[in-house]
């Protein structure tokens, strides 16, 4: 089932998320999306990880941790508008540092406003947000 939620247009921004798998082998996976307006209705993921049989993947196709069925865990996204980098934590430790977005073909200065998640059983997803609208 995939759940989606709407944030407000940020340009510099940090993302917190809380991830718990209900069956590692049925995996997940979330997007932090910019969207467009009309009449274009164009969006792009710019930021991707997905996780599948207990390992976890960027949007690079990297393995960088694992996860258990019911044991949640946490991923910190830092967003740089100016530079159209992020990078990412996982459970408080840097995984990645300054990694290209993806979809910024797509809009030129992409400001993060969605986020999707793709899940299956009882997998939850909770997001604490925060960042610069201007």
């Amino acid at each position: 089932m995939i759940t989606s939620g709407n944030l407000s247009s940020f340009k510099n921004s940090t993302h917190n998320a809380t991830v718990m798998v209900d069956a590692p082998q049925t995996g997940f996976e979330f997007s932090l999306m910019q969207t467009g307006l009309a009449p274009s209705f164009k969006s792009a993921n710019m930021v991707t990880f997905s996780g599948t049989e207990g390992y976890l993947f960027d949007q690079s196709g990297n393995f960088f941790a694992g996860y258990q069925s019911g044991v949640p865990f946490e991923l910190e996204i830092n967003y740089d508008y100016n530079l159209q980098t992020f990078s990412y934590y996982h459970n408080g430790t840097l995984m990645a540092n300054s990694l290209d977005i993806t979809g910024s073909s797509v809009f030129s200065n992409a400001k993060i406003n969605l986020i999707m998640f793709d899940k299956h059983g009882d997998s939850t997803l909770s997001m604490f947000s925060t960042g610069a609208i201007s």
